[in-house]
Formats: structure tokens, C-alpha cells, sequence
């Protein structure tokens, strides 16, 4: 039995490298070659430029000797531009110069690539091996070997189908590339020609060099990208003809079983030495278990006797636990392979009897429950597997960091490294039970699903039983259970429906109690209704736990309602539940904080303390103000310091008319700019506000950074000295009110002046 060799690229239709081919090759190399080939270096200019190259002369000469040519006269093109750039002296041509060798550098690349997909291997030049079956020794072994290297080659197939997708999208975005190249090299070459001879037609010429570089550049890449494509394509397509043989061979074998039968005691016995090769690894595992744990034993004795343990002892008690439970979890690993070995076991057996037709329709049916059943379980194995291996490669991978950090000669690197190779070892036996866990997995799913073939899975009767049995399942779901009793849907709609009816017959039983009530005993309108309240509740809730024990729903769990009669008596209590709840509002929301300048109804202060029922605020002339946590969210508070501690205010002042306004504008700009507590910015603004009766009022608005309204008052009053002073110095006057009395009289007025100590001879006034 021979396996089916790794192929590398398939094989490609080599195209012969005709003297035709040949010519046009030279005649191309002679025209790149005098594309850039320069003059002398005194003449310090470029040769005329010839046309470029057909842009698909390079994508069909991909041929392993044409792709060498085109490498080859690269390399002349290479040489060439070497010596000229050695030989020039002219700084812009040299510039020139590098920026060609450059684009020609990367154009070898692209050939060096090309050569390297284009190169004819070994591999494609042999015919592919076939597929050898052995049949008479172990059939079993050998089907299940085929199945495997089916499932290998399709994901292999599907890698390739993606790769290939990929690459053709990169070869798409390659000739738009190499269509805007042949566009620029094009518009160049109309420029060239359009230029007349001087300074202009050297930069043009240069200019159109390096166009047909890039041009040919993105031709060489299109051909890459095409050579890529290429050998992925043909490499699907290999594959998808060893699929071919695969399902020939599997449908070759299938029948000679079923035709001839086979000796199925190689692959039992396979089994058999495979599980006995378990036991003996999990016998070492365990003596190996039972060393680590007197060790460890030994190490939380000398642990415990310590009053003041050393951290050496902590690290090697806690290194001996890590390994111990990493030996425990291989061993559990290992369990799990032996029991698995079982359950494969009897699958093999099942599967033997299907291929060779020895079981009933009643077998099957039962082993399709059965497989299924063990799908489901292994799937779920596999994915709490993959978590713990998740976690394996974690601690592995800190242990490792946690060596690298260690000194060599630190004390507890042995142990440390103890650790990290039975985490290596579990990780690695992880990895083989996962191995042996997608093996059984796909073994199960593929005898399903001969077994839902054979049985006729899609027989009309068979899937109505099924869809019975699926809603047989749901309705008897399980949500959950109370006090041991099930909570599932079939017993939640049966609650709903008797609710529902309960619902519709309390209704009219109270309505007829209502009646009843105002024919027989007289009663009014109003105690009817009364009457027909309270029966309508007490019928809803006997209804309500009629249902609930219909369903057998554990009426215990409604102890919980009498914590509504808690509820009722602290009711009183709400207030402070309020405040409780406000308080926990404003930790969480934070409209205002501790420290922070509040004004509450036209009291400042700063908040010294959140409670868990009321706020402490300390007001601006030392009094203690308590106030619920509630008011905060149910009025108004200005918080002065909620984003900032900037706080703006104004100082006012009138002179007297006649006075120089723009004097007194500089005047009080200047008193608030030489204020050190005064922020310039923003910038302190003086308005001059109004005519008023008896003065030209200012005003002057500024911001102050302060946390304090006493300090706000400081800087006020100092602002108003300021001002006093310096309109003092300067002879304004600050204005104040003032009366004018006009007295309007017929007569003269008499005027007298009296001692006084003579009475006046003015008759008094009455009352």
C-alpha cells in the first residue's frame, strides 16, 4: 500500500522555444537594449527612445527559457546603464540614471520570481502516483484510511479554491495597473514628439524612459500574477482528479466488501493494541502521579511547620501543585481515550455489519439513535477541549516568559521547569486525544450518514416521525425547575391557558355576583360595584393558583411575597428610601460633589459630606446646613464649581456728567489689569452702560478663579478702592444724587434770621 505522494505545482504545457520565437525575442531584446542605452557621458543626453513593446509580447513569453532571455538582456540593460552612470557628471542626469537602474532592478525582481514559479520541477515531470488499495489483509483499516485522505484533499481543495479566487482578483487589479502604465507611457511619448529640440526635449525624453519602464514593470507583473494564477488553477484541477481516483477507489473497495467480505480481526486488533498501548502510558502516568504527590506532601509539611515560611518553600509548593493536577489532567486525558477506544470499537462493528449487509432494519434504526447521539457528544467534547487547550497554551506560555526572567541559577527553576514540561507533555497528549477526538468525529458523522441513507431518511412517514419527535422534544423542554418540580413548555402553556380562562370566568362570575347582589339584597349601584371588585380578585387569584398547581408549580416559591407586607409596613419609610435612592443617584450621576461651591435657595456654601440620606453643606458664614439628598434633584441648585472654579462678576461706578468718558474707561481698564487675581483671559470688558439721572455709569465685567463668594467680594471692593484712588488722582468725581428745587411764588419770600434761643411767632400746626 503506498500513500499518495505531496505533489508540488502541477504540471505545466511547455511551449517550444521555436526559431521564430527566437528571432522575435532578439529583435525585442535589441529594441530594449536601445531603449536605454546612452551616449557618452560628455555628451550628457539620451538616444532617441524607440517604441515599446506590444503590451502583451511579455504575457505570452512564459516559457522558463523565454523568462531567462528576458532576465539575461535585463542584465545587459543592467551593465549599460552601470557604465553610464559612472561616466556622468551632470547631476540631473545622473538622477535620471539611478531612478533607471532602479526600475530595472525591479523588473529582475519580477523575473527572479517569475523563474522560480516557472522552474520545471521534478514532481510535474513524473506521472502522478496512483493510489494503491490493499484488500486483503485489513479492508476496514484501508476504506477508513481512503475516507480520511478524501476529507484531507477536500480541505486542501478548498485552501486551493480560495488562494485561487484571491489571486485572480490580484491579477485583475495588475492589468488596470499595467492599462494606466501604457496610458502614461503613451501621453509621454506625445509629449516627446510634440517638444522641439533644446533644454524641454532632453527632460521629455527622459521622462519617457522611465514611462516605458514602468510600463514594462506592470507587464512583467501581470505575467507573475498570470504564472501564479496559472499554477494554482492547474493544482485545483490535479486535485480535483485524485478526488476522482479517491471515490473510484472507496467504490472499488466498498464493493469487494461487500462481495467477498473481509477479515476484520487486523483492525480490531489495531484497536486493541492502540488501547493496551494506553494503559501501560496511563500505569507509568500514575506511578509517576503518586512520587509527585508524597513530594508535595513533604513540601506543605515543611510549609505548615514554618512559622515564617520562606518564599522558596511557597514557589515549590505551589510548582508541585501545578504539576500534580497536570498529571491528574493527562490521566483523565488518557480515560477518556480508553473509553473512547470502546465507543470506536462498537462504531467499527456497526460499520462492518453495514457494509457487508448482516444487520437488521430494527439494528439500524437503534445505531442511528445511537451515532447520533455520540455526534453530538463528541462535538461537545471537542469544543470544551479546545477551551482547555486554549488555556494550556496560556499557562505554558507565561511559565516560559516566567523562565526567561529567572536567573540560571535561581533555586526554583528546577521546579519551575518540572512544571513546564508536564504542562508540555499534557499539552502535547491534549493534542492527541484532539486528534483521535476529530477522527471519531467524522467517523460517527460519516456512519450517520450512511445510516440515514440506508434506513431512508427521506421517506415521508420517516421524516413525519421525526417531526413528531422533534415537537414531542419541545413541548416537553425543560426551562427550568423549583423545589424539584419541572418547569417545562408544555406545562408553561397549560399555565397560560388556564390563567387565560381563569381570566374570562372571574369576569362573569363577578359580573353575576354584582347582579345578584342589587337584585336580592337591595344594594346600590355603587356597592354592587364594590362587591364585584372584590369578588373578581379573589375568584382571579384561586383561578391563578388553581393553574399554578394544575402544572405542579411549587406555590412555595410565592413565599416571597410576604415581603410585600414588609413593604406595606415601611411604607411610613418612603421618604427615606428617597433620599436613599437620590443619594446613590448623585454618587453615580455626580451633579454635584463633595467640595464643591453650591447655592441652595440663596444660601452659598461648600459640600463637605454626601450621606447616604442627606448632604452636610458648610455655608459661607460658618453654619452647618443639612439638606436631603432629594432636594438636589427635585429643585434647583446652582453648582458655581460643577466644571470649573471660574466665576465671573462686575464692579460698578457713575461720575459725574461733564466727566471724560474715555478717561474713565482707561482708568478702569487699567485698575482690573493690574489686579493680580483678575484673569486676562478672557479678557476683562468695560461697558459704559447708561445715562442715568445723576451720573455716567460704568461697568466693568471680569472673571476670577476662586472657589469662595467672600473672595469674589475681596477682589470687588478691592477693584472699587482702586478705582477711588485713581480717579481721586486724576480729579474725576464720582457722582452721587442729587436734588434741584425749584420754588415758583407770586410774592416775594420773606426771610428772617432768629436767634436761637427766640421762639418762633409761627402759629403752630393743628394735630
Amino acid at each position: 500500500m503506498h500513500a499518495i505522494g505531496r505533489r508540488r505545482k502541477t504540471r505545466r504545457v511547455r511551449r517550444p522555444f521555436t526559431t521564430r520565437s527566437r528571432a522575435g525575442f532578439a529583435v525585442s531584446l535589441a529594441a530594449a537594449l536601445a531603449a536605454v542605452s546612452l551616449v557618452p557621458a560628455s555628451a550628457q543626453e539620451l538616444p532617441q527612445l524607440p517604441e515599446a513593446k506590444p503590451a502583451n509580447a511579455a504575457l505570452e513569453a512564459t516559457h522558463p527559457d523565454e523568462i531567462a532571455a528576458r532576465r539575461a538582456a535585463l542584465r545587459e540593460e543592467l551593465a549599460s546603464t552601470e557604465r553610464a552612470l559612472a561616466s556622468a557628471r551632470d547631476d540631473a542626469l545622473r538622477a535620471h540614471l539611478e531612478a533607471v537602474r532602479d526600475a530595472l532592478l525591479g523588473i529582475d525582481a519580477l523575473l527572479r520570481q517569475q523563474q522560480e514559479i516557472a522552474k520545471p520541477s521534478r514532481a510535474e515531470s513524473d506521472v502522478a502516483p496512483s493510489i494503491h488499495v490493499e484488500t486483503t489483509r485489513t479492508p476496514l483499516l484501508e476504506l477508513d484510511r481512503l475516507y480520511e485522505l478524501r476529507f484531507e484533499r477536500e480541505q486542501e481543495a478548498a485552501r486551493l479554491a480560495e488562494e485561487l479566487a484571491a489571486s485572480r482578483e490580484v491579477l485583475a487589479s495588475a492589468k488596470e495597473k499595467l492599462e494606466r502604465a501604457e496610458r502614461e507611457r503613451r501621453d509621454a511619448r506625445q509629449e516627446f514628439e510634440a517638444i522641439g529640440p533644446g533644454a524641454g526635449k532632453t527632460s521629455a525624453e527622459r521622462e519617457l524612459a522611465l514611462r516605458q519602464l514602468a510600463s514594462r514593470a506592470a507587464q512583467e507583473r501581470v505575467v507573475l500574477r498570470t504564472l501564479e494564477t496559472r499554477a494554482l488553477q492547474r493544482e485545483l484541477e490535479a486535485s480535483s482528479g485524485a478526488d476522482s481516483e479517491i471515490a473510484a477507489q472507496i467504490e472499488a473497495l466498498r464493493a469487494a466488501l461487500a462481495r467477498d467480505g473481509g477479515e476484520s480481526g487486523a483492525a480490531y486488533a489495531a484497536l486493541s493494541e492502540r488501547a493496551e498501548e494506553l494503559r501501560r502510558s496511563r500505569n507509568a502516568i500514575a506511578r509517576e502521579l503518586a512520587t509527585v504527590e508524597l513530594r508535595l506532601e513533604a513540601a506543605q509539611q515543611r510549609f505548615a511547620r514554618q512559622v515564617d515560611p520562606p518564599a522558596e518553600l511557597l514557589e515549590e509548593v505551589e510548582a508541585l501543585t501545578v504539576k500534580r493536577d497536570a498529571i491528574r489532567e493527562e490521566i483523565a486525558l488518557i480515560d477518556a481515550r480508553l473509553e473512547n477506544q470502546v465507543a470506536q470499537r462498537a462504531a467499527w462493528e456497526q460499520w462492518e455489519a453495514l457494509l457487508l449487509d448482516r444487520a437488521s432494519r430494527e439494528d439500524l434504526e437503534a445505531w442511528k439513535a445511537s451515532v447520533e447521539e455520540r455526534s453530538d457528544a463528541l462535538e461537545q467534547a471537542d469544543l470544551q477541549q479546545r477551551g482547555r487547550r486554549a488555556h494550556l497554551d496560556r499557562a505554558l506560555a507565561a511559565l516560559e516568559a516566567r523562565l526567561l526572567a529567572l536567573p540560571d541559577d535561581a533555586r526554583v527553576r528546577p521546579l519551575l521547569e518540572e512544571q513546564r514540561e508536564a504542562l508540555a507533555r499534557l499539552l502535547a497528549a491534549d493534542r492527541a486525544a484532539a486528534a483521535e477526538l476529530a477522527h471519531a468525529r467524522r467517523f460517527s458523522e460519516r456512519l450517520a450518514a450512511e445510516l440515514r441513507a440506508r434506513t431512508g431518511e427521506f421517506h415521508p412517514l420517516e421524516v413525519a416521525a421525526r417531526g413528531l419527535r422533534t415537537v414531542r422534544d419541545i413541548w416537553n423542554y425543560e426551562f427550568t425547575a423549583i423545589d424539584d418540580a419541572p418547569i417545562t413548555v408544555k406545562s408553561l402553556v397549560l399555565a397560560l391557558l388556564l390563567a387565560g380562562i381563569g381570566i374570562w370566568a372571574s369576569r362573569r362570575g363577578s359580573m353575576l355576583v354584582g347582579q345578584s347582589a342589587m337584585r336580592r339584597f337591595k344594594l346600590d349601584e355603587g356597592a354592587a360595584h364594590a362587591l364585584q371588585s372584590l369578588s373578581f380578585y379573589a375568584l382571579l387569584a384561586g383561578f391563578m393558583l388553581l393553574a399554578l398547581r394544575a402544572v405542579h408549580f411549587p406555590l412555595t416559591a410565592f413565599t416571597v411575597l410576604g415581603g410585600a407586607l414588609a413593604i406595606g409596613i415601611g411604607f411610613g419609610s418612603q421618604n427615606v428610601m428617597n433620599n436613599f435612592i437620590s443619594g446613590l443617584i448623585i454618587m453615580l450621576e455626580r451633579p454635584v460633589r463633595a467640595r464643591d461651591l453650591v447655592e441652595i435657595e440663596g444660601n452659598h456654601g461648600v459640600i463637605e459630606k454626601i450621606g447616604a440620606r442627606s448632604t452636610q453643606i458648610r455655608s459661607t458664614n460658618g453654619r452647618h446646613i443639612v439638606v436631603p439628598n432629594s432636594f438636589f434633584l427635585e429643585s434647583n441648585v446652582v453648582n458655581w464649581t460643577l466644571s470649573d472654579d471660574l466665576i465671573r462678576t462686575s464692579v460698578g461706578v457713575g461720575v459725574i456728567y461733564g466727566s471724560p468718558t474715555r478717561l474713565v474707561e482707561q482708568l478702569i481698564g487699567r485698575v482690573v489689569s493690574e489686579d493680580a487675581s483678575i484673569l486676562s483671559d478672557p479678557e476683562p470688558i468695560v461697558l459704559f452702560d447708561e445715562f442715568g439721572d445723576n451720573s455716567l455709569n460704568f461697568a466693568v465685567h471680569f472673571w476670577l478663579r476662586t472657589r469662595s463668594p467672600m473672595e469674589v467680594r475681596r477682589v470687588q471692593s478691592r477693584v472699587r478702592f482702586a478705582i477711588d484712588d485713581l480717579f481721586r488722582e486724576h480729579g474725576l468725581v464720582i457722582a452721587f444724587p442729587q436734588r434741584d428745587v425749584h420754588l415758583d411764588s407770586v410774592s416775594p419770600i420773606e426771610v428772617r434770621v432768629l436767634d436761637g434761643d427766640q421762639p418762633s411767632n409761627r402759629p403752630a400746626k393743628n394735630g
